[in-house]
């Protein structure tokens, strides 16, 4: 394997299909904690077709470790950005039920 030489366009669809995933990951896994079974299995197909577009795109440039970057940064970004709106959200529903129970 070689380090390789950077194809932006490749990198860019790697962290566009990667950021895509992530998404996907985590509102799997809120569904799932919801109990909302049409929406987990929605998504499962989701996550399996970026999952499918990212091996693709890798296996194009074969060998090239390089690729591996823009994948592993999409993947922090997106679970981070995804992580403080959900967070956001709850904080601003806890603040509604707080308002609701005191009056």
């Amino acid at each position: 394997m070689t380090f390789g030489v950077i194809h932006i366009w490749t990198w860019l669809a790697l962290f566009l299909v990667t950021i895509l995933y992530e998404i996907f990951a985590v509102q799997c896994t809120l569904a799932i904690i919801k109990l909302r079974s049409i929406s987990v299995a929605n998504l499962s197909v989701m996550i399996s077709i970026a999952g499918m577009v990212c091996v693709y795109a890798y296996a194009g440039k074969e060998g090239e470790l390089n690729n591996c970057i823009p994948i592993l940064l999409a993947t922090w970004l997106g679970n981070y950005y995804i992580m403080q709106k959900e967070k956001k959200k709850r904080a601003k529903d806890d603040a509604k039920k707080h308002i609701k129970n005191n009056d």
